[in-house]
């Protein structure tokens, strides 16, 4: 079977499927392209007929296709007759419901590889596989454009689009995220990518033979003293990489059916204000945006943990200064705050995934703390006019940004305390 098709957008995927369809016998009428086209018909926006094609790609990024499928619809009107694919991972067919609407039969069609260079797509595309979703009709043609170019094809489902779409991010994208944390450090001890690549080319070799039974390493025997020793070596110089180890040390841990000692999790959150600043110290040398936020935190409730959460998105490490029990009294809190002591609310918020460091003050004011911190980020709660904040004029001398967010309404400690006197006079 061959056909005559149009395609819309020349990048990496357009240009590749261009050629092998061309290969397989297919007869290329027109392309929507930024690019010169000399053999082919070319157009820098959807022309206003099909001009004879009965199949048309539309390979535009993801945010495209949708205003792609509306113009498409808008200018042909009754496109019974015509096939129209899209080349999305994460987005199902539905997205091109205005053709369906106008007749056409509609699926969407994408290759499981990554491609960079697009002088190798075709080659890579050939063997791929190719997951398709969409009307029935479509999917016949999709089968026979897959087999004819040499690759496999497979039916999923549209509600499976987004999990699919997932799992490919996570085998390639986050491959590559992998490979660079690990010759981060591999730079630092003089070793380069040629040294790495032989050990990751034998461990997908291994994964192709074996599965999932390819693991190997500490965490598969139960070797936990080694752990132990490459947590607190990327404690102390890869404090960015640390979360991703740990993250995945979990996972690999249940694949090797061992239980994760809670003890390797533990690191010192709350530090002195010595301590803190050696800290932000390594924390800057790699590169990481620091936060900075303070308060007493007394009674912790639902507004401070949403509170931090937000803080925590605005940089790579939250740090909370944490008035000290005199500080509290002498901010003419209510009689006998705190509630809790200094101790305990340090212990609280430590306890908190967003909270990355706290450090007890005992001034007036967390001036001194920001001074030696220098953050990346002031925060305080709406409450605050932003040229208010304490520090303020330190963090802007320093390039950086000083930020009031809005706290949920209804919660303080002041009002727990007064419910709680309420129900217990």
């Amino acid at each position: 079977m061959s056909f005559r098709f149009g395609i819309i957008g020349l990048g990496r995927i357009g240009s590749a499927m261009l050629c092998l369809l061309e290969d397989a016998g297919n007869i290329p009428v027109w392309a929507v392209t930024s690019k010169q086209t000399e053999a082919l018909r070319s157009f820098t926006r959807v022309p206003d007929s099909p001009y004879g094609a009965q199949v048309v790609f539309i390979c535009v990024p993801d945010a495209m296709i949708s205003k792609v499928a509306h113009e498409l619809a808008d200018e042909w009107g009754d496109v019974r007759g015509i096939t129209f694919f899209h080349f999305s991972g994460l987005l199902s067919s539905n997205v091109l419901s205005p053709l369906a609407s106008k007749g056409g039969a509609v699926a969407s069609l994408h290759p499981l590889q990554s491609i960079m260079d697009p002088h190798v797509a075709k080659k890579a595309l050939k063997g791929s596989f190719f997951s398709m979703e969409g009307a029935r009709d479509a999917l016949v043609i999709a089968k026979e454009i897959v087999r004819a170019i040499g690759a496999e094809a497979g039916e999923i489902s549209v509600h499976d689009k987004i999990a699919y779409h997932a799992a490919a991010v996570i085998a390639s994208n986050y491959l590559v995220g992998l490979f660079s944390q690990a010759m981060d450090i591999m730079h630092t001890i003089g070793l380069k990518q040629g040294h790495l690549l032989p050990l990751m080319q034998g461990t997908l070799s291994n994964i192709e033979d074996h599965g999932i039974q390819a693991l190997t390493g500490p965490i598969s025997r139960g070797d936990w003293d080694t752990v132990d020793a490459h947590l607190e070596m990327l404690y102390r110089e890869f404090p960015d990489i640390r979360e991703t180890y740990l993250s995945m040390g979990h996972y690999v841990s249940g694949m090797a059916g061992r239980l994760w000692p809670s003890d390797l999790v533990a690191v010192p959150k709350v530090l002195s204000a010595d301590a803190l600043e050696k800290r932000a110290g390594e924390l800057r040398q790699r590169g990481m945006k620091i936060v900075f936020t303070n308060g007493c935190f007394d009674l912790l409730h639902a507004g401070h943990v949403e509170y931090l959460q937000k803080a925590r998105c605005l940089g790579d490490c939250l740090v909370v200064g944490l008035n000290s029990d005199e500080s509290v009294r002498r901010l003419g809190k209510a009689e006998n705050r705190p509630i809790n002591d200094q101790a305990s609310r340090a212990y609280v918020l430590s306890g908190l995934s967003v909270v990355d460091l706290v450090c007890i003050f005992d001034e007036d004011t967390p001036i001194n703390l920001i001074e030696a911190l220098r953050p990346d980020v002031l925060v305080q709660g709406g409450d605050w006019k932003v040229d208010d904040i304490v520090g303020a004029d330190i963090v802007r001398s320093n390039g950086g940004r000083v930020l009031s967010i809005d706290l949920k309404e209804g919660y303080s400690t002041t009002a727990v305390i007064e419910k709680i006197r309420g129900a217990y006079p």
